[in-house]
């Protein structure tokens, strides 16, 4: 009765980790685009994510739809591999190994997006400080001048005579 829950759990864990490969792939592939500035292709990428993040949240369920299945309740890993083990030995090796490589499969997701966010941060800085260039640019200038022909600016002062004789 409990071996072919455990396949069905043990096929979709399969799943599962195949999908998170899947998104470190395209976290990558979002990464190298960050680098390159290639924001055309960011948003086929991120529906991409979308996708594959769908369908890790309905492998989730059937997931939960197993343990409720086999523990009675909606149980993280360890309490389907405790059960397993009481119940169908031969299944708390295979369920131990899954859970190790979807655990593992979380560090290096977290430090894929962590870099992409700061990649997507550093890119905001840098058109702030293209943008404040364009309208320093076209700005009229005689405004920022005082009475003695300087600049109220705290800038180094590029001028050779700094007062007027």
């Amino acid at each position: 009765m409990y071996k072919e829950k455990f396949r069905k759990l043990i096929a979709a864990l399969d799943k599962e980790q195949e999908a998170y490969e899947a998104l470190k792939e395209l976290f990558k592939e979002k990464k190298e685009l960050l680098i390159k500035a290639k924001s055309d292709d960011l948003g086929v990428i991120d529906n991409k994510i979308l996708a594959v993040n769908d369908s890790i949240v309905k492998l989730n369920k059937v997931r939960q739809q197993a343990s409720i299945d086999l523990i009675g309740k909606d149980g993280c890993m360890s309490d389907i591999i405790r059960f397993a083990e009481a119940n169908q030995p031969e299944f708390k090796e295979p369920l131990m190994l899954r859970k190790v490589k979807i655990c593992n499969n979380f560090d290096e997701l977290l430090l894929l997006n962590n870099q992409n966010v700061e990649l997507i941060n550093h890119g905001i800085v840098m058109t702030d400080k293209m943008l404040e260039t364009i309208v320093d640019a076209f700005a009229p200038q005689g405004s920022i001048y005082n009475e003695a022909g300087k600049t109220d600016t705290h800038d180094l002062d590029m001028w050779t005579v700094n007062e007027e004789i």
